[in-house]
């Protein structure tokens, strides 16, 4: 009987010390401390009339120090070098934990694509991401702007409208070159009454220096082909020389002026057919 208990005694013995090394086997498991990642810079982009930027960040941000607040212009740093264009304001517009912000510039003078625009946080604090975390403050994006040509919106009045439009009775002319290479004129005569032209057009460079070759295809209200030339200015107000003829249908003693002939070539009408046109903002 003593044997038996004494070997009941060493089982339990074995099966207590067992369970002691099991448990000291077995380690505890223990979650990773999380990742602290700080909101990026992902991606930047600008429209085809060099007026917006797209900026992407790596998740939703909204403003440093406030609650649930989106990003305002005071959060960023927009400056532009090289060039000859001037960058003169902007103006931000986003929606909070939006992983994209709209930056409207605003700009005077001529691009000539060499305009780099460097968009960065104003301070370490400026931008957050849901979890308070603050994109670093030596972050920032670039993007170019480019030389767009005729794109804009230009307007013509007073002694800068042709001879043939003032003898017509026209007192402005308004264009509005798009970057989806569609356009819309506008003129008004003294009287009130405004007619609209739209259509497409094809803008290029010519190889005569200072000389831009333009081909349009009128739409409405009838379907016309002109084609002519232009030449741009730099200023704070851009200036833009534009002489065009039609060409089909055919208006006999009219000839597309060409950059080899200059301004004031469209056949009969000589200079008389040559109008001056400022860059503006507002659409008429």
């Amino acid at each position: 009987m003593k044997r038996v208990t004494h070997y009941l005694l060493l089982l339990l013995l074995i099966f207590v010390l067992a369970g002691a090394f099991s448990c000291s086997d077995e380690k505890e498991i223990v979650d990773p401390p999380p990742v602290v990642t700080n909101p990026k810079f992902t991606s930047i982009s600008i429209s085809g009339d060099n007026k917006v930027i797209t900026i992407g960040f790596s998740e939703g941000v909204f403003k440093g120090g406030l609650v649930n607040q989106p990003l305002s212009g005071a959060d960023f740093s927009v400056s532009l070098t090289g060039g000859q264009a001037v960058l003169d304001s902007f103006r931000l517009n986003h929606i909070a934990n939006d992983t994209l912000a709209y930056i409207r510039l605003f700009t005077s003078g001529l691009a000539t694509g060499e305009e780099q625009i460097t968009v960065a946080p104003v301070t370490g604090t400026s931008v957050v991401n849901s979890a308070a975390i603050p994109m670093k403050a030596s972050e920032k994006i670039y993007i170019m702007l480019a030389d767009i040509g005729i794109i804009g919106e230009w307007i013509s009045t007073g002694a800068n409208l042709s001879v043939i439009f003032r003898n017509f009775g026209f007192d402005s002319v308004y264009m509005h070159y798009k970057a989806d290479d569609t356009f819309i004129f506008k003129s008004h005569t003294i009287g009130g009454i405004e007619n609209v032209v739209t259509g497409t057009y094809q803008q290029s460079v010519s190889s005569v220096p200072g000389f831009r070759i333009i081909n349009l295809e009128q739409l409405t209200p009838v379907s016309a082909s002109n084609q002519g030339i232009f030449s741009l200015e730099n200023s704070a107000v851009v200036k833009m020389t534009y002489e065009v003829v039609q060409t089909s249908p055919q208006v006999n003693g009219l000839t597309p002026p060409t950059p080899e002939l200059g301004f004031g070539s469209s056949g009969l009408l000589g200079s008389d057919n040559t109008q001056v046109f400022l860059r503006t903002d507002t659409e008429l």
